[in-house]
């Protein structure tokens, strides 16, 4: 026991308690996240025209996770239930529209109830007034509005290149955004956050969880003529060309809606070129930090990289995520820690909820209720199976609320579309996803199985009850932010917004 014989600060009793409770013991966990990373551009996963050394780096020392899937193909769901453990549908958080609610905890809110000091730099798409979930600093906020309706950032002349509809891709190339000033920002920043930390655990034991969240490689698909060029003539065209001759109906009211049926050759390339530039520019600024990490000598730190959902980026003539594809639903996960196997692959079926509960194991954090996800670390057993749903609620892309929901098994895939029929892929036989089995009569038994697993627990009828509500809602706030545009005090504004220009 120690003995203080002065008044004393809550920083030094808090400091003092850690110590005695031997927190000390526990990892430091460095965590970046990215905005829509496809798992397979990277040179770790296989792709051929990647240059992401930083991130291969980080693989050799660690274990690459080859199917980790998120959520929701979408950001804030996807995010909000990483942090929360909760699927959407039990969050309430389906769109990008909804709110966390202030009273479901998050692995902040846990890790910090177990004694970590929990930092975030950068975005993670939070709504409303706490802009913190559990959090105890955030130097800085998101380069994206508090809330919904709230204007996006002023990125002049590139304007047109911003969105997610088929004619925003005609704008794509070479320039500097907004965006990226914002990632170089974070990147800094994390660095400084990263010293203070190191040297607070220095001199107190106590532990930190620090996650780093980066804009890139979201759209606007417009990189630095550095990085750029880079990639200029060596990008292939998509793999899998245009729409299938025979389209689910689900899939081509999604194509029809964002106008992506007349994007020319040209915008596909150059897209494309600027995406794989976008990504050499992240693993760039994540090689700074892992860099920093050495350094410091926190050789026993935990150094984590993900995403928060794919890209599709014009395979079957589709861009940006919100389908069940693979490569809209698939994340990467990297994890360098003591305990993995340095330059394992790691082919279990996996989820970002998955990661969340391993982050809690390491800092042996309280449980959060209800929380989906298991430990990574107990292999004993694993089942080979993971869920994502999709709501609707993409940016500028118009269609009624929908309920789409996936199950991934070690074999299978089901996509289970409400008012639409089934569509069921043999992984091991068909990993691109190109012939549909759902009305093959000899898959029929595979098709009910997996029916009663996707429906368990999730009820479309209540869920269309609950997205009204939410759709009511949220037009009451835009209505509030038009009228009253609230301040916004967590927001970055590019002091330079001058930068924004095509090269």
């Amino acid at each position: 026991m120690t003995i203080l014989s002065r008044p004393v600060s809550r920083k030094e009793l808090l400091a003092t308690h850690f110590r005695e409770e031997q927190v000390e013991n526990r990892p430091d966990i460095i965590m970046v996240m990215t905005d829509q990373h496809a798992a397979r551009i990277m040179g770790c996963a296989g792709d051929p025209v990647a240059e992401t050394p930083s991130l291969d780096h980080l693989a050799s020392q660690g274990t690459f996770f080859e199917n980790c899937y998120c959520p929701s193909p979408l950001c804030v769901p996807s995010r909000m239930a990483f942090l929360s453990g909760l699927e959407p549908h039990q969050s309430g958080v389906l769109t990008n529209d909804d709110y966390l609610a202030s009273d479901i905890p998050t692995i902040a809110h846990a890790l910090s109830a177990a004694g970590y000091d929990c930092r975030l730099v950068g975005r993670m798409h939070f709504y409303g007034p706490d802009q913190m979930h559990g959090f105890s600093a955030r130097p800085i906020g998101d380069i994206g509005p508090s809330f919904p309706g709230a204007p996006p950032p002023d990125i002049g002349p590139l304007t047109k290149g911003r969105g997610n509809r088929g004619p925003e891709l005609e704008h794509s190339g070479a320039g500097e955004t907004s965006y990226q000033a914002y990632d170089l920002t974070v990147a800094e920043q994390a660095q400084e956050t990263l010293r203070a930390l190191a040297g607070q655990r220095r001199r107190s034991g106590r532990p930190f969880f620090l996650l780093v969240s980066f804009f890139c490689p979201h759209p606007p698909y417009i990189a630095r003529r550095a990085d750029y060029d880079v990639f200029d003539g060596r990008v292939p065209p998509p793999l899998l060309g245009g729409p299938p001759e025979a389209d689910h109906p689900a899939i081509t009211a999604w194509r029809e809606a964002g106008g992506v049926g007349a994007v020319s050759a040209s915008a596909t390339q150059r897209s494309r070129t600027a995406y794989y530039g976008l990504v050499h520019m992240i693993d760039r600024l994540c090689g700074q930090l892992f860099e920093a990490i050495d350094e410091l000598g926190l050789d026993d730190a935990v150094t984590v990289y993900t995403s928060d959902h794919g890209e599709c980026l014009g395979e079957r003539g589709l861009w940006w995520k919100s389908v069940m594809y693979d490569q809209s639903v698939k994340v990467p996960l990297v994890i360098r820690a003591p305990e993995m196997m340095p330059g394992a692959v790691d082919r279990r079926v996996t989820n970002l909820t998955d990661l969340s509960a391993t982050i809690l194991g390491w800092a042996e954090a309280p449980a959060l209720p209800q929380h989906s996800g298991r430990d990574l670390r107990d292999a004993r057993e694993w089942e080979d199976e993971t869920y994502s749903a999709y709501y609707g609620g993409l940016m500028n892309i118009s269609l009624p609320p929908l309920r789409h929901r996936m199950v991934r098994t070690h074999r299978h895939k089901l996509m289970w579309f409400d008012g639409d029929e089934p569509m069921l892929f043999d992984l091991a036989a068909d990993p691109l996803e190109e012939n549909d089995l759902a009305g093959d009569p000899s898959c029929a038994a595979i098709l009910s199985a997996l029916e009663r697993k996707v429906l368990e627990g999730w009820e479309p009828a209540q869920i269309a009850t609950h997205q009204e509500v939410n759709r009511a809602r949220s037009q009451v706030v835009r209505q509030w932010v038009r009228a009253t545009q609230p301040e916004e005090p967590a927001r970055w504004i590019d002091p330079r917004r001058e930068r924004n220009r095509y090269e």
